[in-house]
C-alpha cells in the first residue's frame, strides 16, 4: 500500500490504521466494528485478553459490552455481553488520566463483577485507554498480557491513537444501533400503548401499563400510585414487588415518599445508585422492611392529565446504573398515555355505575342490574352445584310513614335501610332495589341457615338504627317536633334456598317473596322462610 502523497510504501503502524478506517466505514455492526478494533490492537502491540466497552460517562448508565476475548484453557475465545453493572475502577482511571499502564508489581485483588474470562489469572500487563470521539469519551479499550514487562510507554501512545482513529466510527455505528433499539422499543411501547388505550377495566389497564414496563426497561420492582386530591393521599393502584409478587400498601399522606414527592414537584425523577437515593432527600415509604430493600436504581415519571398530576409510574432495578435518559423518555411517555387510558376508564366506570345502580341509594343495584348478575350465580350454582339463597325485605307501613313525615324523610329511611345492609353481607353477595320499599339480597354459596342469621342481625339493626339525624332534618324543614321513637321503622324479611322446585331464578325469588308475606302475615317485623315452617 503506497501513501496518498506518492512518498513511498506505508510503515505498519499505517498500513494498520489505514485498513482499520477503511474496514470500519464498511460496516454497521458495532461486534464486528469491535472485533476489526481488536485485531488491529493484536497486529500492532499484542494481547493475550482485550475488551471493547462502550460508556458515556456525561451520560451515565450500565455500560455497553461490544466485545471481549481471553485466553482460557489455552485457547483464545470471544466472549459477548461482557459488561460490569457499573464502571470498573479501571475504566474510571482510565477515563481521568486519559489512559494508563498497569504492571503486576502489586497485588491485585479485583472484584468478580468486573472481570471477564478466565477469573483464576491475573494479567501481568495492561493499558486501559478511553475511545474519543472528538472531545466526548464514548468508551473504553483495554488490551492485557499474562507476562510482565510487555507494555512501553510507546506502546501506551500507539494504542491511545489506534482508540482515537476509531472513536468516530464507533459513535457512528453506536448512534445507529441506538436508534434501532430505540425504534424497537417505541414499536413496542406504541403496541402496549393501543392495548392501554382500548381497555376499559381498571384491573386490566393497571396490568397492561406494567408489562408494557418491564418489556422496555429493567424492572424489578414496579409502582403504579394514583393520588386522590380531595385527601391529598396516595393509593396503590398496582405494586409489584421481585420476584413478581403483587402487594398490596395502604394509603399515605402525600407529604413524603417517591409517589407523594412526584406528585408535589410534578416532574420526572431518576436515580442510579444507593447513595444518589440516600442522597436525594426522599422520604421513601418501604412496603417491606426497609433493611432488605434491594432498590438500586429507580425511575418515576408523573402521570399528568390537564396540567394536573393524576399518580406515578416506577420502576425500579436491583443493579446500579440501569436506567438512562431514553430510558426516562420512555417511562413519560407511557405515563402520558397512562393517565389518558385512566381517565377514559374511569368516566367508563363512572357512566357504567349510573347505569347499573339505584339512583336513590347508590349503593344497591337497579333491578335490570342484579337480575343480570343474579343469574349468573343462579346458573353457577346449577353447574356445581353449590347452595343458593334469596331473601325479600320489605318496609312496613312505608306508605304511611312517608304520607305522616313525607317523601323526603322516606328516602333517607331508604338509604338508611341501604346502608345497614352493605354492613351486613360480604362483597361476593348481591343486594338490589326490587322495587318502591322492597330490597332483595342474593347470597351465592350460602345455605338457608345462614341467609337467615345474616338478615336477622340486619333486621335486628334496622330496628335499633340511630334516628336523630333523620328526626333533625324532618324538624329543621317542617317546623314540627317529633322523636326517635316515632320516626322507627321495622321491616319483614322472606328467605328461601334454591332446590329442585326452582326451574329458574323467578320461581327461587318468588319463593323468597312468598316467605316475605308470610313474616307480613305473622304481625311484621320479623324474618320467614319457604317453605312455611310447620307450626308457624
Amino acid at each position: 500500500m503506497l501513501r496518498a502523497d506518492g512518498h513511498g510504501p506505508l510503515n505498519r503502524t499505517e498500513r494498520v490504521f489505514a485498513q482499520l478506517g477503511q474496514r470500519l466505514s464498511a460496516t454497521s455492526d458495532a461486534e464486528t466494528a469491535a472485533s476489526i478494533i481488536m485485531e488491529a490492537a493484536d497486529e500492532l502491540l499484542g494481547w493475550d485478553a482485550c475488551y471493547v466497552i462502550l460508556y458515556d460517562p456525561q451520560q451515565g448508565g450500565k455500560p455497553h459490552p461490544l466485545l471481549a476475548s481471553d485466553i482460557v484453557e489455552g485457547e483464545r475465545i470471544t466472549l459477548l455481553n461482557v459488561a460490569p453493572e457499573q464502571p470498573s475502577p479501571n475504566m474510571l482511571r482510565a477515563i481521568a488520566e486519559d489512559g494508563f499502564i498497569k504492571l503486576s508489581n502489586a497485588p491485585v485483588n479485583l472484584d468478580p463483577a468486573f472481570t471477564f474470562g478466565d477469573a483464576g489469572r491475573r494479567a501481568d500487563s495492561g493499558m486501559f485507554v478511553p475511545v474519543r470521539s472528538g472531545d466526548r469519551v464514548i468508551g473504553v479499550l483495554s488490551i492485557q498480557q499474562y507476562v510482565p514487562g510487555a507494555y512501553s510507554q510507546d506502546s501506551l501512545l500507539t494504542l491511545k491513537a489506534l482508540a482515537n482513529h476509531c472513536g468516530g466510527a464507533l459513535e457512528r455505528i453506536w448512534a445507529q444501533e441506538k436508534l434501532s433499539r430505540m425504534a424497537e422499543r417505541r414499536a413496542i411501547l406504541y403496541n402496549a400503548a393501543k392495548t392501554i388505550s382500548a381497555s376499559l377495566n381498571m384491573e386490566q389497564l393497571h396490568e397492561a401499563i406494567y408489562n408494557a414496563v418491564k418489556q422496555v426497561m429493567p424492572c424489578d420492582d414496579f409502582i403504579f400510585d394514583g393520588y386522590d386530591e380531595s385527601v391529598n393521599e396516595i393509593v396503590a393502584l398496582y405494586v409489584v414487588e421481585s420476584p413478581n409478587v403483587r402487594v398490596y400498601p395502604p394509603r399515605y399522606y402525600a407529604d413524603h415518599g417517591l409517589s407523594g414527592t412526584i406528585i408535589h414537584i410534578g416532574r420526572p425523577q431518576m436515580f442510579n445508585s444507593r447513595a444518589e437515593l440516600d442522597a436525594s432527600g426522599i422520604r421513601f415509604e418501604f412496603t417491606g422492611d426497609k433493611e432488605q430493600d434491594q432498590t438500586q436504581s429507580l425511575l418515576a415519571a408523573p402521570m399528568l392529565l390537564h396540567g394536573k398530576v393524576k399518580g406515578i409510574i416506577s420502576a425500579q432495578s436491583h443493579q446500579t446504573n440501569a436506567y438512562s435518559n431514553d430510558d426516562l423518555e420512555l417511562l413519560e411517555m407511557l405515563a402520558s398515555h397512562a393517565a389518558i387510558a385512566i381517565e377514559n376508564a374511569r368516566l367508563f366506570t363512572e357512566l357504567q355505575k349510573v347505569a347499573d345502580n339505584d339512583p336513590l341509594t347508590d349503593l344497591l343495584y337497579n333491578r335490570r342490574k342484579f337480575y343480570e348478575l343474579a343469574e349468573r350465580e343462579f346458573a353457577r350454582a346449577l353447574r356445581y352445584p353449590e347452595p343458593l339463597s334469596v331473601t325479600m325485605l320489605d318496609v312496613d307501613h312505608f306508605k304511611n310513614f312517608n304520607d305522616r313525615f313525607g317523601h323526603k324523610v322516606g328516602d333517607m329511611m331508604l338509604r338508611m335501610i341501604a346502608e345497614k345492609c352493605g354492613e351486613c353481607i360480604r362483597d361476593v353477595d348481591i343486594m338490589g332495589r326490587h322495587g318502591g320499599e322492597e330490597f332483595v339480597i342474593l347470597f351465592p354459596a350460602t345455605g338457608l341457615a345462614q341467609a337467615v342469621q345474616v338478615v336477622e342481625r340486619l333486621r335486628q339493626m334496622i330496628e335499633e338504627a340511630d334516628l336523630e339525624p333523620m328526626q333533625s332534618f324532618y324538624e329543621s324543614v317542617t317546623g314540627q317536633r317529633t322523636t326517635p321513637q316515632a320516626l322507627r321503622t321495622t321491616v319483614s324479611v322472606g328467605a328461601a334456598e334454591l332446590d329442585t322446585s326452582c326451574a329458574s331464578l323467578d320461581v327461587l325469588i318468588d319463593h323468597a317473596d312468598r316467605a316475605m308475606y308470610f313474616a307480613k302475615s305473622d304481625g311484621r317485623n320479623c324474618v320467614r322462610t319457604w317453605p312455611r315452617a310447620e307450626g308457624s
